[in-house]
Protein backbone atom coordinates (compact mmCIF):
# COMPACT_ATOMS: atom_id res chain seq x y z
CA UNK A 1 0.00 0.00 0.00
CA UNK A 2 1.47 3.07 -1.06
CA UNK A 3 2.06 5.82 1.99
CA UNK A 4 0.50 9.02 1.71
CA UNK A 5 1.83 12.20 3.52
CA UNK A 6 -1.07 14.82 3.98
CA UNK A 7 0.00 18.02 5.81
CA UNK A 8 -2.65 20.38 7.43
CA UNK A 9 -6.39 21.38 5.94
CA UNK A 10 -5.13 22.29 2.58
CA UNK A 11 -5.59 18.69 1.28
CA UNK A 12 -2.39 18.94 -0.32
CA UNK A 13 -0.44 14.96 -0.68
CA UNK A 14 1.91 13.41 -2.25
CA UNK A 15 2.36 9.79 -2.55
CA UNK A 16 5.83 8.24 -1.31
CA UNK A 17 6.63 6.45 -4.48
CA UNK A 18 6.12 10.24 -6.36
CA UNK A 19 8.22 11.83 -3.12
CA UNK A 20 11.11 9.33 -3.79
CA UNK A 21 11.24 10.19 -7.70
CA UNK A 22 10.64 13.79 -6.81
CA UNK A 23 13.92 13.54 -4.56
CA UNK A 24 15.85 11.90 -7.02
CA UNK A 25 14.81 14.63 -9.37
CA UNK A 26 15.83 17.45 -7.08
CA UNK A 27 19.18 16.14 -6.51
CA UNK A 28 20.30 15.71 -10.20
CA UNK A 29 18.78 18.44 -11.37
CA UNK A 30 20.99 20.17 -8.79
CA UNK A 31 23.96 18.42 -9.53
CA UNK A 32 23.01 18.52 -13.45
CA UNK A 33 22.25 22.41 -13.35
CA UNK A 34 25.33 23.53 -11.18
CA UNK A 35 27.65 21.23 -14.01
CA UNK A 36 25.90 23.00 -16.72
CA UNK A 37 26.50 26.82 -15.91
CA UNK A 38 29.68 26.28 -13.88
CA UNK A 39 31.82 27.41 -16.79
CA UNK A 40 30.47 30.42 -16.74
CA UNK A 41 30.89 31.63 -12.85
CA UNK A 42 30.83 35.21 -12.31
CA UNK A 43 30.84 36.42 -16.02
CA UNK A 44 29.89 40.05 -16.34
CA UNK A 45 28.49 39.38 -19.44
CA UNK A 46 25.46 37.32 -20.85
CA UNK A 47 26.63 33.80 -22.11
CA UNK A 48 24.45 32.84 -25.00
CA UNK A 49 24.87 29.53 -24.20
CA UNK A 50 23.24 27.37 -26.64
CA UNK A 51 21.99 23.54 -26.35
CA UNK A 52 24.06 22.36 -28.99
CA UNK A 53 27.14 23.32 -26.83
CA UNK A 54 25.67 22.41 -23.14
CA UNK A 55 29.00 20.26 -21.66
CA UNK A 56 28.53 18.69 -18.69
CA UNK A 57 32.07 18.53 -16.69
CA UNK A 58 32.48 16.16 -13.60
CA UNK A 59 33.35 18.33 -11.22
CA UNK A 60 32.90 18.71 -7.23
CA UNK A 61 29.43 21.17 -6.77
CA UNK A 62 29.83 23.68 -3.71
CA UNK A 63 25.68 23.99 -4.35
CA UNK A 64 25.50 20.48 -3.44
CA UNK A 65 28.28 19.79 -0.74
CA UNK A 66 27.20 21.49 2.31
CA UNK A 67 23.94 19.80 2.01
CA UNK A 68 25.36 16.99 2.46
CA UNK A 69 26.79 17.43 5.59
CA UNK A 70 23.58 18.98 6.92
CA UNK A 71 22.19 15.86 5.91
CA UNK A 72 24.60 14.29 8.01
CA UNK A 73 23.93 16.85 11.02
CA UNK A 74 19.81 16.22 10.24
CA UNK A 75 20.35 12.30 11.38
CA UNK A 76 22.21 13.33 14.23
CA UNK A 77 20.30 16.29 15.46
CA UNK A 78 16.52 15.75 13.95
CA UNK A 79 14.20 18.37 15.05
CA UNK A 80 16.22 19.56 18.36
CA UNK A 81 19.06 20.94 14.99
CA UNK A 82 20.25 24.32 16.17
CA UNK A 83 22.54 26.84 15.01
CA UNK A 84 25.39 26.23 17.27
CA UNK A 85 25.15 22.42 16.36
CA UNK A 86 25.66 24.03 12.75
CA UNK A 87 28.19 26.29 13.68
CA UNK A 88 30.23 23.14 15.74
CA UNK A 89 30.07 21.49 12.57
CA UNK A 90 31.92 24.55 10.60
CA UNK A 91 34.61 24.50 12.88
CA UNK A 92 35.44 20.98 13.29
CA UNK A 93 34.81 19.76 9.80
CA UNK A 94 34.83 23.27 7.01
CA UNK A 95 38.32 24.52 7.81
CA UNK A 96 38.60 27.11 4.62
CA UNK A 97 35.87 29.18 2.70
CA UNK A 98 35.85 32.20 0.25
CA UNK A 99 34.11 35.39 0.93
CA UNK A 100 30.56 35.32 3.65
CA UNK A 101 32.15 31.62 4.52
CA UNK A 102 35.57 32.87 5.18
CA UNK A 103 34.19 35.78 7.46
CA UNK A 104 31.94 33.56 9.75
CA UNK A 105 34.73 30.74 10.21
CA UNK A 106 36.92 33.55 11.43
CA UNK A 107 34.62 35.01 13.75
CA UNK A 108 33.04 30.84 14.98
CA UNK A 109 37.12 30.84 15.75
CA UNK A 110 36.93 33.72 17.77
CA UNK A 111 33.96 32.93 20.39
CA UNK A 112 31.27 35.01 18.15
CA UNK A 113 28.40 32.74 17.59
CA UNK A 114 24.86 32.39 15.59
CA UNK A 115 23.03 34.52 14.33
CA UNK A 116 25.95 36.88 15.10
CA UNK A 117 28.51 35.20 13.10
CA UNK A 118 26.55 36.19 10.20
CA UNK A 119 26.59 39.32 10.17
CA UNK A 120 29.34 40.76 12.05
CA UNK A 121 32.13 42.36 9.90
CA UNK A 122 30.64 40.11 6.77
CA UNK A 123 30.93 42.38 3.36
CA UNK A 124 28.90 39.38 1.90
CA UNK A 125 26.34 38.79 4.10
CA UNK A 126 23.83 38.98 1.38
CA UNK A 127 25.84 36.33 -0.76
CA UNK A 128 24.66 33.21 -2.18
CA UNK A 129 26.54 31.13 -0.08
CA UNK A 130 23.38 29.80 1.77
CA UNK A 131 20.74 30.08 -0.27
CA UNK A 132 21.87 27.42 -2.72
CA UNK A 133 21.75 25.08 0.46
CA UNK A 134 18.09 25.62 0.26
CA UNK A 135 17.03 21.74 -0.60
CA UNK A 136 17.89 19.65 2.28
CA UNK A 137 15.08 21.29 4.14
CA UNK A 138 12.61 21.31 1.41
CA UNK A 139 13.03 17.73 0.96
CA UNK A 140 13.44 16.99 4.62
CA UNK A 141 9.82 18.81 5.55
CA UNK A 142 7.50 18.61 2.19
CA UNK A 143 4.62 19.99 2.76
CA UNK A 144 5.59 21.86 5.93
CA UNK A 145 7.12 25.65 4.12
CA UNK A 146 7.10 26.47 7.63
CA UNK A 147 9.65 23.93 9.04
CA UNK A 148 11.16 24.12 5.75
CA UNK A 149 11.92 28.09 6.19
CA UNK A 150 12.59 27.47 10.30
CA UNK A 151 15.41 25.06 9.61
CA UNK A 152 16.77 27.25 6.53
CA UNK A 153 17.06 30.27 8.94
CA UNK A 154 18.52 28.53 11.37
CA UNK A 155 21.12 26.89 8.90
CA UNK A 156 21.32 31.00 6.75
CA UNK A 157 22.24 32.55 10.38
CA UNK A 158 25.57 31.03 10.79
CA UNK A 159 27.19 33.00 7.80
CA UNK A 160 25.04 35.38 6.86
CA UNK A 161 22.35 38.33 7.81
CA UNK A 162 19.24 39.95 6.65
CA UNK A 163 18.51 39.46 2.93
CA UNK A 164 21.41 36.64 2.62
CA UNK A 165 19.29 34.54 5.62
CA UNK A 166 16.10 35.91 3.84
CA UNK A 167 17.14 33.81 0.30
CA UNK A 168 17.83 30.44 1.69
CA UNK A 169 13.89 30.72 3.58
CA UNK A 170 12.81 31.95 0.52
CA UNK A 171 13.90 28.65 -1.34
CA UNK A 172 13.24 26.68 0.69
CA UNK A 173 9.51 27.23 1.34
CA UNK A 174 8.87 27.91 -2.21
CA UNK A 175 10.68 24.33 -2.47
CA UNK A 176 8.93 22.36 0.09
CA UNK A 177 5.65 23.74 -0.77
CA UNK A 178 6.39 23.03 -4.91
CA UNK A 179 6.96 19.10 -3.65
CA UNK A 180 3.16 19.11 -2.91
CA UNK A 181 1.73 21.12 -6.08
CA UNK A 182 4.09 20.78 -8.15
CA UNK A 183 3.22 24.51 -9.18
CA UNK A 184 6.45 26.46 -9.27
CA UNK A 185 4.55 29.47 -10.09
CA UNK A 186 2.07 29.65 -7.15
CA UNK A 187 5.11 28.26 -4.90
CA UNK A 188 7.31 31.23 -5.48
CA UNK A 189 4.44 33.42 -4.86
CA UNK A 190 3.61 31.75 -1.48
CA UNK A 191 7.35 32.04 -0.55
CA UNK A 192 7.41 35.66 -1.69
CA UNK A 193 4.27 36.20 0.66
CA UNK A 194 6.37 35.15 3.42
CA UNK A 195 8.83 38.29 3.03
CA UNK A 196 8.99 41.46 4.75
CA UNK A 197 7.61 44.05 1.74
CA UNK A 198 10.52 46.33 2.61
CA UNK A 199 13.28 43.75 2.23
CA UNK A 200 15.32 43.96 -1.18
CA UNK A 201 14.40 40.83 -2.01
CA UNK A 202 10.84 40.95 -1.81
CA UNK A 203 11.21 44.27 -3.77
CA UNK A 204 13.05 43.12 -6.45
CA UNK A 205 11.48 39.93 -6.94
CA UNK A 206 8.13 42.08 -7.20
CA UNK A 207 9.50 43.49 -10.20
CA UNK A 208 10.08 39.79 -11.70
CA UNK A 209 6.88 39.09 -11.00
CA UNK A 210 4.82 42.18 -12.53
CA UNK A 211 6.72 41.77 -15.71
CA UNK A 212 5.83 38.28 -16.15
CA UNK A 213 2.25 39.43 -15.26
CA UNK A 214 2.55 41.90 -17.85
CA UNK A 215 2.93 39.50 -20.52
CA UNK A 216 6.24 40.07 -21.51
CA UNK A 217 8.49 37.75 -23.71
CA UNK A 218 11.60 36.41 -22.33
CA UNK A 219 13.65 38.78 -24.36
CA UNK A 220 12.16 41.88 -23.46
CA UNK A 221 11.57 41.07 -19.83
CA UNK A 222 15.42 40.05 -19.09
CA UNK A 223 16.61 43.12 -20.68
CA UNK A 224 14.70 45.17 -18.16
CA UNK A 225 15.75 42.83 -15.14
CA UNK A 226 19.05 42.73 -16.10
CA UNK A 227 18.85 46.49 -15.47
CA UNK A 228 17.26 46.93 -12.80
CA UNK A 229 18.47 44.40 -11.02
CA UNK A 230 22.06 44.57 -11.47
CA UNK A 231 24.74 44.30 -8.19
CA UNK A 232 28.46 44.52 -8.73
CA UNK A 233 28.88 41.48 -6.43
CA UNK A 234 28.13 38.58 -8.92
CA UNK A 235 27.06 36.53 -5.82
CA UNK A 236 24.73 38.69 -4.67
CA UNK A 237 21.60 36.33 -3.63
CA UNK A 238 18.70 39.17 -4.50
CA UNK A 239 20.43 39.77 -7.99
CA UNK A 240 20.47 35.91 -8.89
CA UNK A 241 17.59 34.70 -7.24
CA UNK A 242 15.55 37.19 -9.56
CA UNK A 243 17.21 35.59 -12.21
CA UNK A 244 15.88 32.59 -10.74
CA UNK A 245 12.85 33.66 -10.46
CA UNK A 246 12.65 34.80 -13.84
CA UNK A 247 13.94 31.72 -15.60
CA UNK A 248 11.32 29.96 -13.48
CA UNK A 249 8.54 31.69 -14.59
CA UNK A 250 9.43 31.86 -18.45
CA UNK A 251 11.10 28.29 -18.59
CA UNK A 252 7.68 26.59 -19.01
CA UNK A 253 9.02 23.69 -17.17
CA UNK A 254 11.29 22.95 -19.89
CA UNK A 255 14.50 21.86 -18.20
CA UNK A 256 16.99 23.18 -20.74
CA UNK A 257 15.08 26.19 -21.58
CA UNK A 258 15.01 27.06 -18.10
CA UNK A 259 18.30 25.94 -17.21
CA UNK A 260 19.55 28.35 -20.26
CA UNK A 261 17.49 31.47 -19.12
CA UNK A 262 19.05 31.25 -16.09
CA UNK A 263 22.75 31.03 -17.53
CA UNK A 264 22.25 33.35 -19.78
CA UNK A 265 21.45 36.62 -17.34
CA UNK A 266 25.49 35.54 -16.82
CA UNK A 267 26.70 36.14 -13.24
CA UNK A 268 26.14 33.49 -10.33
CA UNK A 269 25.58 30.78 -13.42
CA UNK A 270 26.43 27.65 -11.59
CA UNK A 271 23.93 28.70 -8.63
CA UNK A 272 21.72 29.99 -10.74
CA UNK A 273 20.91 26.93 -13.07
CA UNK A 274 21.34 24.32 -10.07
CA UNK A 275 18.47 25.89 -8.20
CA UNK A 276 16.75 25.95 -11.44
CA UNK A 277 17.45 22.29 -12.09
CA UNK A 278 16.14 21.45 -8.25
CA UNK A 279 12.85 23.42 -8.67
CA UNK A 280 11.92 21.65 -12.20
CA UNK A 281 12.85 18.08 -10.51
CA UNK A 282 11.02 18.54 -7.50
CA UNK A 283 8.25 19.56 -9.29
CA UNK A 284 8.47 16.67 -12.06
CA UNK A 285 10.52 14.22 -11.07
CA UNK A 286 12.91 12.24 -12.95
CA UNK A 287 10.64 13.15 -16.13
CA UNK A 288 11.73 16.81 -15.82
CA UNK A 289 14.96 15.96 -16.53
CA UNK A 290 16.09 15.11 -20.15
CA UNK A 291 16.94 11.55 -19.92
CA UNK A 292 20.05 12.37 -22.42
CA UNK A 293 21.48 14.28 -19.25
CA UNK A 294 20.81 11.98 -17.13
CA UNK A 295 22.75 9.21 -18.65
CA UNK A 296 25.85 11.22 -18.37
CA UNK A 297 25.66 11.76 -15.12
CA UNK A 298 28.40 10.06 -12.80
CA UNK A 299 26.68 7.86 -9.87
CA UNK A 300 29.54 8.67 -7.47
CA UNK A 301 29.54 12.47 -5.74
CA UNK A 302 32.46 14.30 -6.72
CA UNK A 303 33.54 16.20 -3.51
CA UNK A 304 36.22 19.02 -2.83
CA UNK A 305 39.45 18.01 -1.12
CA UNK A 306 38.15 19.70 2.37
CA UNK A 307 34.70 18.60 2.29
CA UNK A 308 35.52 14.99 0.70
CA UNK A 309 37.25 14.53 4.08
CA UNK A 310 34.39 14.42 6.28
CA UNK A 311 33.33 11.13 7.32
CA UNK A 312 29.88 9.35 7.30
CA UNK A 313 28.61 11.53 3.73
CA UNK A 314 26.65 10.26 1.29
CA UNK A 315 29.31 9.05 -1.84
CA UNK A 316 26.77 8.25 -4.53
CA UNK A 317 23.64 9.92 -5.77
CA UNK A 318 21.60 6.87 -4.83
CA UNK A 319 22.95 7.08 -1.69
CA UNK A 320 21.83 10.52 -1.21
CA UNK A 321 18.15 9.72 -2.13
CA UNK A 322 17.99 6.59 -0.06
CA UNK A 323 18.91 8.99 3.21
CA UNK A 324 17.02 11.63 2.29
CA UNK A 325 13.51 9.21 1.84
CA UNK A 326 15.08 7.31 5.25
CA UNK A 327 15.18 11.32 7.12
CA UNK A 328 12.39 12.28 5.84
CA UNK A 329 10.16 9.40 7.52
CA UNK A 330 12.22 9.68 10.77
CA UNK A 331 11.00 13.41 10.91
CA UNK A 332 7.50 13.02 10.33
CA UNK A 333 6.67 10.99 12.72
CA UNK A 334 7.94 13.31 15.36
CA UNK A 335 7.14 16.71 13.53
CA UNK A 336 5.05 19.56 15.41
CA UNK A 337 1.16 20.32 14.50
CA UNK A 338 1.63 23.77 15.15
CA UNK A 339 3.41 26.03 12.81
CA UNK A 340 7.15 26.81 13.14
CA UNK A 341 7.94 29.96 13.92
CA UNK A 342 8.85 32.58 11.11
CA UNK A 343 12.36 33.64 10.88
CA UNK A 344 12.22 36.97 12.99
CA UNK A 345 15.96 38.81 12.45
CA UNK A 346 18.23 40.23 15.12
CA UNK A 347 19.08 43.96 15.18
CA UNK A 348 22.74 44.10 14.16
CA UNK A 349 25.61 44.14 16.74
CA UNK A 350 28.94 45.34 17.71
CA UNK A 351 30.21 41.92 19.61
CA UNK A 352 33.45 43.08 20.14
CA UNK A 353 36.06 45.50 19.20
CA UNK A 354 38.12 43.13 17.10
CA UNK A 355 40.72 44.71 14.68
CA UNK A 356 41.16 47.75 15.79
CA UNK A 357 43.31 50.07 13.67
CA UNK A 358 44.81 53.50 13.64
CA UNK A 359 45.53 55.42 10.27
CA UNK A 360 46.87 58.85 9.70
CA UNK A 361 43.92 60.26 7.16
CA UNK A 362 45.73 63.69 5.20
CA UNK A 363 44.13 65.31 2.66
CA UNK A 364 47.09 65.87 -0.01
CA UNK A 365 46.11 69.54 -1.14
CA UNK A 366 46.49 70.33 2.77
CA UNK A 367 49.66 68.81 3.33
CA UNK A 368 53.20 67.72 1.74
CA UNK A 369 52.81 64.21 1.63
CA UNK A 370 55.99 62.92 0.38
CA UNK A 371 58.09 65.07 3.18
CA UNK A 372 55.45 63.22 5.76
CA UNK A 373 56.31 59.83 4.11
CA UNK A 374 60.02 60.36 4.86
CA UNK A 375 59.66 61.64 8.43
CA UNK A 376 57.06 58.85 8.92
CA UNK A 377 59.95 56.29 7.44
CA UNK A 378 63.01 57.72 9.08
CA UNK A 379 61.50 58.01 12.72
CA UNK A 380 58.95 55.29 12.61
CA UNK A 381 56.16 56.85 14.33
CA UNK A 382 53.68 59.99 13.86
CA UNK A 383 54.92 63.05 14.44
CA UNK A 384 53.38 64.69 16.99
CA UNK A 385 51.63 67.62 15.61
CA UNK A 386 49.89 64.73 13.12
CA UNK A 387 48.26 63.07 15.83
CA UNK A 388 44.89 64.96 15.61
CA UNK A 389 44.35 63.40 12.50
CA UNK A 390 45.13 60.00 13.56
CA UNK A 391 41.73 58.04 13.32
CA UNK A 392 40.57 54.62 15.34
CA UNK A 393 38.45 51.90 13.51
CA UNK A 394 37.24 48.70 14.35
CA UNK A 395 36.98 45.76 11.71
CA UNK A 396 38.38 44.94 8.75
CA UNK A 397 36.70 47.80 6.59
CA UNK A 398 37.57 51.29 6.86
CA UNK A 399 34.83 54.00 6.24
CA UNK A 400 36.14 56.98 4.40
CA UNK A 401 32.78 58.71 3.78
CA UNK A 402 32.93 61.66 6.30
CA UNK A 403 36.73 62.27 4.24
CA UNK A 404 35.33 61.59 0.18
CA UNK A 405 35.00 65.20 -1.83
CA UNK A 406 35.36 64.54 -5.25
CA UNK A 407 37.74 66.79 -5.32
CA UNK A 408 40.06 65.55 -3.16
CA UNK A 409 43.27 62.77 -2.83
CA UNK A 410 43.11 61.20 0.65
CA UNK A 411 46.77 59.58 1.71
CA UNK A 412 46.21 57.32 4.34
CA UNK A 413 49.59 56.08 6.46
CA UNK A 414 49.79 53.39 9.02
CA UNK A 415 52.76 51.19 10.17
CA UNK A 416 52.06 47.27 10.00
CA UNK A 417 53.55 44.92 12.79
CA UNK A 418 53.43 41.24 12.04
CA UNK A 419 52.74 39.02 15.11
CA UNK A 420 51.50 35.98 13.80
CA UNK A 421 53.75 33.34 15.12
CA UNK A 422 53.18 31.36 12.02
CA UNK A 423 52.98 33.61 8.87
CA UNK A 424 55.00 31.86 6.42
CA UNK A 425 56.67 34.38 4.31
CA UNK A 426 56.08 32.64 1.08
CA UNK A 427 52.60 32.33 1.05
CA UNK A 428 50.99 35.60 2.98
CA UNK A 429 48.27 37.15 0.71
CA UNK A 430 47.54 40.71 1.32
CA UNK A 431 43.93 41.94 -0.44
CA UNK A 432 43.47 45.98 -0.98
CA UNK A 433 40.76 46.99 -2.24
CA UNK A 434 38.59 50.48 -2.18
CA UNK A 435 35.14 52.10 -4.08
CA UNK A 436 37.55 54.51 -6.16
CA UNK A 437 41.06 54.30 -7.81
CA UNK A 438 44.26 53.56 -5.16
CA UNK A 439 47.92 52.98 -5.13
CA UNK A 440 49.57 51.30 -2.42
CA UNK A 441 52.93 51.14 -1.28
CA UNK A 442 54.72 48.98 1.44
CA UNK A 443 57.62 51.23 2.57
CA UNK A 444 58.85 52.50 -0.66
CA UNK A 445 58.06 49.95 -2.99
CA UNK A 446 54.86 50.43 -4.40
CA UNK A 447 52.59 47.00 -4.72
CA UNK A 448 49.15 48.22 -6.57
CA UNK A 449 48.58 50.89 -8.76
CA UNK A 450 44.19 50.12 -9.71
CA UNK A 451 42.60 53.26 -11.57
CA UNK A 452 39.09 50.67 -12.69
CA UNK A 453 36.58 52.19 -10.53
CA UNK A 454 34.99 49.50 -9.97
CA UNK A 455 32.85 49.53 -6.16
CA UNK A 456 35.58 46.94 -3.87
CA UNK A 457 34.80 43.51 -3.40
CA UNK A 458 37.24 43.19 -0.17
CA UNK A 459 37.93 39.49 -1.01
CA UNK A 460 41.63 36.79 -1.56
CA UNK A 461 40.33 35.36 -4.61
CA UNK A 462 38.28 37.68 -6.72
CA UNK A 463 39.31 41.14 -5.15
CA UNK A 464 37.78 43.93 -7.20
CA UNK A 465 38.57 48.02 -6.88
CA UNK A 466 41.83 46.79 -5.53
CA UNK A 467 43.90 43.76 -5.90
CA UNK A 468 45.04 40.90 -3.76
CA UNK A 469 48.67 39.60 -3.91
CA UNK A 470 50.97 37.29 -2.24
CA UNK A 471 53.32 38.82 -0.51
CA UNK A 472 56.73 37.80 1.95
CA UNK A 473 55.78 39.19 5.36
CA UNK A 474 56.71 37.10 8.50
CA UNK A 475 56.74 37.53 12.61
CA UNK A 476 57.99 40.73 13.46
CA UNK A 477 58.35 42.09 10.04
CA UNK A 478 57.16 46.08 10.06
CA UNK A 479 56.16 47.95 7.11
CA UNK A 480 54.76 51.79 6.43
CA UNK A 481 51.53 51.14 4.53
CA UNK A 482 50.87 54.19 2.84
CA UNK A 483 47.36 54.30 0.69
CA UNK A 484 46.34 56.97 -1.98
CA UNK A 485 42.99 57.44 -2.69
CA UNK A 486 41.76 59.27 -5.91
CA UNK A 487 38.80 61.51 -6.42
CA UNK A 488 36.78 60.51 -3.37
CA UNK A 489 33.10 60.03 -3.31
CA UNK A 490 31.22 58.72 -0.95
CA UNK A 491 30.28 56.21 0.10
CA UNK A 492 33.71 55.42 0.91
CA UNK A 493 35.01 52.02 1.84
CA UNK A 494 39.11 50.74 2.19
CA UNK A 495 40.34 47.22 3.43
CA UNK A 496 43.45 46.18 3.90
CA UNK A 497 43.29 42.54 4.79
CA UNK A 498 45.51 39.58 5.12
CA UNK A 499 44.99 36.01 4.80
CA UNK A 500 46.99 32.97 3.77
CA UNK A 501 46.66 30.39 0.14
CA UNK A 502 42.97 28.68 1.48
CA UNK A 503 41.92 32.48 1.53
CA UNK A 504 41.24 32.37 5.80
CA UNK A 505 41.82 35.39 7.27
CA UNK A 506 44.95 35.88 9.56
CA UNK A 507 45.26 37.45 13.22
CA UNK A 508 48.39 38.92 14.21
CA UNK A 509 48.66 41.81 11.30
CA UNK A 510 48.50 44.82 13.55
CA UNK A 511 48.09 47.74 12.03
CA UNK A 512 48.97 51.23 14.60
CA UNK A 513 50.74 54.84 14.09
Amino acid sequence: MKKVFKYGDNKMKILQDDYRDKVYGCWAGKCLGGAIGMPFEGVPYQPELRTENINVQDVPNDDLELQLVWLVELELHGLKLTSNHLATCWLEHIKHGCDEYSIAIRNLRRGIMPPVSGQYDNFFHDGMGCAIRSEIWAAAFPGRPDAAGYFAAIDAVVDHWGDGVWAEVFLAMAESQLFITGNIAGSLEFAMAQLPNDSRLHQWLAIVFELHGQGLDAEAAKAIILRRLYHHNFADCVMNLGFITFALLWGEYDFIKTVLLAINCGRDTDCTAATCGAFLGIAGGSKAIPADLLNRMSPTLKLGETIGQIPDLPRTLPELIDRTVALQERLEAGIEASAYPKYCPSEPVNPAKFDKAQWLILDESKHDIAAIKERLLSSGACPEELKQYVVTSYGLHLDLSAYADSANTLNLFTFLEVEHPDAERDEIMVSATADVGMTLWFDRVRMLNHHSRQLALPSFHRAEGGAAFHYPLQHGDRRLVHIKLYSCLAPLRCTLMFGNKFNDHLDGFNLSI
